[in-house]
């Protein structure tokens, strides 16, 4: 049975917390996050009660969940969403797979100005699209494109990169283009200038936070100057077909956790945490990453985002001012006007559905006469009250059925 991430923070956050000097201790979003999590599924949030209407005994309890984009479960859920609608909403032409990195020495600095250099990111990758689309006067065409940011590398360091996915082609004067043709090195050279030009502009004004302590010895212009003898890396994968498994495989991670709970493969608590990545080539157990439970954690919450901050941006065609303008034509030069009321109403995947098709089982379904149990109210506990605060300490859910903590149900 895999080790849940829940487990570990509850067994080692108080310690992590006690002893550990990180700086992103400092940052609501981490502790507004942990207790999310900490409390997802618990009696803390409230309880749904469902009931069958012909036989009253059958009752199902379903313990609300967080919402936390960092919580494994109901970032899973939010990722499965998001995904069916994105794939719905693609376009049904060859698409582009692009990777755009900040250079090392400009790393740490994001982790003091996050919201700041992402959106600087974002910006300025679309921007340097453009402006190669630009440059050759056959291809000034508008395509569409979806940014997904990562934080993450290998062994959870931190790592900020975005990926890509464009349409290879777009919109221009009314017909749709085809193109496959981008310049890596033009990318690479235009997206440098106009980052280190961002990041001037940036620290000029004052809007950049520990930008000349992070670097004794050198100012940050120095420090500029110096990155931009250096190759930013910037990589283009040809993707054939619509791009289907790259949105999956690019989007495993959107809206959810950066690590996977199947990828936790020891826990030994205080002592161990063994974990590997996801990976299109099987990994054996002996090449996973180990660390203390501190570092662990140290390294997982470096990567929960601040709160409003936005890990998925979306450009030209795909961008939401053009839905019903520019994309619905993009769709009919495509043969694909049915998509257009597919989209008018949203794919709606219910946490019923979810269980049912990845366990294979209706939780709702009455055990007696299998009729779709209804929902008849939400039960609410409040803290202060000696009655409910002993249900919030000493009860849980388990298999839908409320429980004493120290009683197996199973």
């Amino acid at each position: 049975m895999a080790v849940k991430l829940k487990t570990i923070i509850e067994n080692e956050w108080e310690e992590f917390k006690r002893t550990s000097d990180s700086d992103e201790l400092k940052r609501p979003a981490v502790h507004d996050n942990i207790r999310k999590i900490l409390q997802c599924k618990t009696l803390w949030l409230g309880l749904q009660v469902y009931q069958c209407e012909d036989h009253q005994a059958e009752v199902r309890l379903v313990p609300c969940t967080c919402k936390s984009r960092f919580c494994p479960s109901c970032g899973y859920k939010a990722n499965l969403v998001w995904l069916n609608q994105l794939l719905a909403k693609a376009l049904p032409c060859d698409h582009q797979h692009l990777v755009f990195t900040l250079t090392y020495e400009l790393r740490e600095l994001t982790k003091d100005n996050r919201r700041l250099i992402f959106n600087l990111m974002s910006r300025t990758l679309w921007r340097t699209i453009k402006q190669f689309l630009k440059k050759h006067k056959n291809l000034d065409y508008l395509p569409g494109a979806v940014g997904i940011l990562h934080t993450f590398g290998k062994g959870l360091k931190w790592h900020v990169h975005y990926h890509v996915m464009i349409t290879a082609g777009g919109l221009k004067n009314g017909r749709w283009v085809k193109n496959e043709y981008l310049n890596e090195d033009y990318l690479k050279k235009a997206w440098k200038a106009k980052m280190l030009a961002g990041l001037r502009k940036l620290y000029r004004s004052g809007q950049l936070v520990k930008a000349t302590g992070r670097y004794p010895g050198q100012t940050f212009e120095q420090l500029l100057s110096e990155v931009y003898h250096k190759d930013w890396y910037v990589w283009i994968d040809r993707v054939k077909g619509d791009g289907t498994f790259a949105f999956v495989y690019l989007g495993r991670y959107a809206k959810r956790a950066c690590i996977s709970q199947k990828g936790i493969i020891e826990y030994r608590r205080g002592k161990l945490v063994v974990w590997k990545e996801r990976s299109k080539i099987p990994v054996p157990d002996i090449c996973a990453h180990r660390a203390t439970p501190n570092n662990f954690l140290d390294l997982l919450i470096t990567h929960i985002p601040n709160r409003y901050d936005h890990q998925v941006h979306y450009f030209g065609l795909y961008s939401s001012r053009q839905k019903n303008t520019l994309y619905a034509k993009a769709l009919k030069l495509l043969n694909r006007q049915a998509l257009i009321k597919k989209l008018k109403g949203k794919l709606n995947l219910t946490w019923r559905k979810l269980m049912k098709w990845v366990h294979g089982f209706n939780p709702l379904a009455c055990s007696i006469c299998g009729k779709e149990m209804k929902r008849v109210c939400i039960l609410f506990f409040n803290p202060k009250h000696p009655a409910d605060r002993d249900l919030l300490l000493n009860y849980e859910i388990r298999n839908y059925q409320l429980v004493a903590k120290g009683f197996d149900s199973s």
